[in-house]
């Protein structure tokens, strides 16, 4: 059966994923990778910046987190699962993340059940997150299938928004349901946007949570 534990490993794999890109405990590389153009749908960057670059406490960034207020109706919020260290096919992540917040939400029961999940990854500058960001596009131009807790995950490369300075998306389908999870490079963040159910994993939800979630962000980064 799919459940909010599901969801939570494969943004574990995407962040750090976590719900989820970059793995919390990674040693740094001796070599830092190059951006690439993934077969993941990214977005190139936007032509107005982000607000730059500020650092902020865990508590700024937990508060920059979506609440329930501004979900649409139906869902509620849920105790929120671990993130792991999982990454995309256990690639290696450049640099450690400093910050980590996460909210998670639920709506219906049974077959209809549905997920979605909001974070944000902070690192200790923009050259980090555009880095770490580029690790994940990259592993995910020959990542696209494995074996994750005894179930075959497929990836897929998914349009998204272009938000932030880069985005990309990933279509995650497994016997126990479907993710979409949707990564906007931010300044020193990785945000994270994700839905998922056995039966419909909400795109459209994804993709307006993703918009709120960066703006949202960005309003406190300026303040």
């Amino acid at each position: 059966m799919f459940h909010r534990k599901y969801l939570g490993a494969l943004g574990a794999a995407a962040m750090s994923v976590a719900l989820a890109a970059c793995s919390n405990t990674a040693t740094p590389t001796a070599a830092k990778p190059a951006v690439s153009h993934s077969s993941a749908a990214s977005s190139p960057a936007s032509s107005s910046p982000t607000p730059q670059a500020a650092v902020l406490t865990k508590a700024q960034l937990t508060s920059a987190l979506l609440p329930l207020s501004q979900m649409p109706a139906g869902w509620s919020t849920t105790s929120d699962p671990s993130t792991g260290d999982k990454t995309f096919c256990d690639y290696r992540q450049p640099h450690k993340v400093q910050v980590k917040v996460l909210r998670t939400f639920q709506k219906g029961g049974g077959l209809t059940a549905t997920v979605a999940s909001v974070g944000i990854r902070q690192y200790a500058s923009a050259s980090d997150a555009a880095e770490s960001f580029a690790a994940m596009e990259k592993a995910l131009e020959s990542c696209h299938k494995e074996t994750y807790e005894g179930s075959v995950l497929k990836y897929s490369p998914m349009s998204v928004d272009k938000l932030g300075d880069r985005s990309l998306g990933v279509r995650i389908d497994s016997d126990n349901g479907t993710a979409l999870q949707q990564f906007t490079l931010d300044g020193p963040t990785l945000i994270n946007v994700g839905t998922g159910g056995l039966t419909d994993a909400e795109a459209d939800t994804a993709t307006k949570l993703l918009r709120d979630q960066v703006d949202r962000y960005e309003a406190a980064a300026r303040k």
